[in-house]
C-alpha cells in the first residue's frame, strides 16, 4: 500500500475519533473554566510543570524507538519494557521526595498532595507502552483511535463531575489521571502483551541511542516550552499564571489537537516507507500545503475575535487574558505547519535533528520570557511574537535539508493561505469598526465569525484556488463504478 494511502487511512480513523472526542472534551474544558478559578489552574501549572519535565523519561524514547526500527523480536520488546520499568519506578520514587522543596520554591504549601497523587501516572505508564508500539508497528490506527476516544470521555466525565461538586483543583488532578488509567486499560485489552519484563541490555545499543536522542531532544522541547510558565509562576504569581496557562492553552488548543493527530499517523507510516525518500518529500509537501490551508484561518480567526471570544466562553472575570491570547494566537499557526517536520527527521532515522532544534529553542526562549515577563504576561506573549519566529526559519532550515526540500518550495505552499488569512483578519477588523462595540457580544462573535468565514472564502478563491480545489477532492466521497 501507497503512503499516501495509509496516510488518508489512518487520518480516517485517527481524525474521526478525536473529533468525536474533542467535540465533547472542548465543550467540558470550557465549561469546567467557568466553575473553577484561575488559581485552581495556576495551582496545576505548577504542579504540571515538573511532573511533565520528569515525564519525559517516562518511556525513555524507546516507544518511538521500537516503532521505527526495521526489525523486532519479542526478546528486544521484553528489554525495552523492563528499561521503562525501572525508569518509572525510579521516577516515582523522586516526586515523592521532590514534592516538598518545590512546594516550597513556589511558596505554595497546597502543591505538596497535587504532586504525590500525580506521581501514580509513573505507575501506570510502564502498563501502554508495548500495546502501544505493537499497533502503531501494524498501522492499527482504528484500535488506537478507539483507546484514545474512551480515555477522553473518561477523563471529561470525572473532571466535570468534580468541578460540578466543588472540588476544584483536584477535578483537573484526577482527570488527568483518569486519562491515563482509561488509555492504558484499552491498550492492553486491545493488543496484550502478557511477557515478564527483561532487565537484560544486551543487543539494546542501537534501539537506546535513537530513544535516548528522542528523550533528549523532548527534554529539551519540554522545557523550551514549559518556561515560560516556569517565569510566570516564579515572578508574577499564581493568579496570573492561571490567567496565562488559560490563555495559552486556548491559543494552542487546536495546535496539539491537530498536531497530534498528524504526528500520530505519520510517523509509523512514515517509518515503514523510510527508504522512499522522493515519496516522503511529495506527499509532507502536500500536507504543508493543507495545513497551512486549515491552520491559519482557524488560529487567526480566533485571533481577530479575541475580543467577544473569550468574554462569551470563560466570562468578565478572564478578561485579563484578552490581549496575550489574540497574541499568542497570531503565532501559532507556524508551530502547527512546522510540527509535521520533526516527526519526518525522525522516522528517517535522524532524531539528532530534533535535539538540535529542541537546544536552540531551550536557550533563546527562556531569556525572551524573561525580558517579555517585565511587562507581565502581555510581555510574555509578545515574546513569542518576536523570538520564536527567529528560533523556528533556523530549525526549519536544518529539517529541510534532511528531508530534501528546498525552503522556497515551503514558502510556495504556505504563502496563499497566510495571505487569505491576512484579508480575513482585515476583513473582521473592518466590521468591527463598522457596527461598533453596541451589539451584545454573542452577537458581534457570531457576525464576526461569519464575514471571517465569508472572507477567508474569498479571498482562498483568488489566492489558493487550486489547492482548495485539490483538497476538496481529497475529501470528497468517490462515487461507485457504474462498471457491470
Amino acid at each position: 500500500m501507497k503512503l499516501h494511502s495509509e496516510i488518508l487511512r489512518g487520518l480516517k480513523w485517527t481524525a474521526g475519533a478525536k473529533l468525536g472526542g474533542q467535540l465533547i472534551t472542548w465543550g467540558v474544558t470550557i465549561y469546567v473554566m467557568r466553575l473553577l478559578s484561575p488559581g485552581d489552574y495556576g495551582l496545576m501549572a505548577m504542579a504540571t510543570v515538573f511532573l511533565a519535565l520528569l515525564g519525559m523519561f517516562s518511556e525513555v524514547g524507546l516507544g518511538p524507538a521500537l516503532v521505527q526500527s526495521a526489525d523486532l523480536s519479542t526478546q528486544a520488546l521484553r528489554r525495552a519494557y523492563g528499561i521503562v520499568w525501572l525508569v518509572n519506578l525510579a521516577l516515582f520514587g523522586l516526586v515523592n521526595l521532590l514534592a516538598d522543596p518545590i512546594a516550597t520554591f513556589y511558596a505554595e504549601p497546597k502543591l505538596v498532595p497535587v504532586f504525590r497523587v500525580l506521581t501514580l501516572q509513573f505507575l501506570i505508564i510502564p502498563l501502554g507502552v508495548v500495546p502501544e508500539v505493537l499497533l502503531a508497528r501494524k498501522l492499527d490506527y482504528k484500535h488506537r483511535s478507539l483507546s484514545e476516544f474512551t480515555s477522553a470521555i473518561a477523563s471529561s466525565v470525572v473532571t466535570l463531575g468534580m468541578a460540578m461538586a466543588g472540588f476544584g483543583v483536584w477535578s483537573l488532578v484526577w482527570g488527568n489521571l483518569a486519562t491515563l488509567v482509561c488509555r492504558v486499560g484499552m491498550l492492553n485489552v486491545l493488543a496484550p502483551f502478557r511477557v515478564l519484563p527483561s532487565f537484560s541490555l544486551g543487543g539494546m545499543r542501537k534501539l537506546v541511542v535513537f530513544g535516548g536522542n528522542v528523550t533528549a531532544s523532548r527534554l529539551l522541547w519540554f522545557m523550551f516550552m514549559q518556561a515560560d510558565a516556569v517565569i510566570v509562576g516564579r515572578l508574577l504569581g499564581e493568579h496570573v499564571l492561571g490567567l496565562y496557562s488559560v490563555a495559552l492553552h486556548l491559543a494552542s488548543l487546536p495546535v496539539q489537537r491537530i498536531s497530534g493527530i498528524l504526528n500520530q499517523v505519520v510517523f509509523p507510516a512514515a517509518s515503514r516507507f523510510q527508504h522512499d525518500k522522493e515519496t516522503i518529500r511529495i506527499q509532507l509537501l502536500k500536507a504543508l500545503g493543507y495545513i497551512s490551508l486549515i491552520a491559519f484561518p482557524l488560529l487567526w480567526g480566533m485571533s481577530c475575535v479575541a475580543y467577544e471570544l473569550i468574554p462569551v466562553l470563560l466570562g468578565a472575570g478572564w478578561g485579563d487574558a484578552i490581549l496575550p491570547f489574540q497574541i499568542l494566537t497570531l503565532v501559532m499557526p507556524f508551530r502547527m505547519i512546522v510540527s509535521i517536520l520533526p516527526t519526518i527527521t525522525d522516522a528517517l532515522g535522524r532524531s539528532e535533528v530534533s535535539m538540535r532544534n529542541s537546544l536552540l529553542g531551550c536557550v533563546v526562549m527562556p531569556i525572551a520570557f524573561y525580558i517579555g515577563s517585565h511587562w507581565g504576561i502581555v510581555g510574555v506573549a509578545y515574546a513569542w511574537l518576536s523570538a520564536y519566529p527567529v528560533v523556528l526559519f533556523i530549525n526549519l532550515r536544518r529539517m529541510l535539508v534532511v528531508i530534501g526540500i528546498p525552503l522556497m518550495d515551503v514558502v510556495r505552499q504556505v504563502m496563499p493561505a497566510l495571505v487569505a488569512a491576512a484579508g480575513m483578519y482585515g476583513v473582521v477588523w473592518g466590521g468591527r469598526m463598522a457596527w461598533g462595540a453596541s451589539q451584545a457580544p454573542a452577537l458581534a462573535l457570531a457576525a464576526e465569525i461569519a464575514a471571517g468565514v465569508c472572507g477567508y472564502v474569498a479571498f482562498s478563491l483568488v489566492c489558493n484556488r487550486t489547492l482548495v480545489l485539490e483538497l476538496l477532492r481529497q475529501v470528497r466521497p468517490k462515487r461507485p463504478s457504474l462498471e457491470t
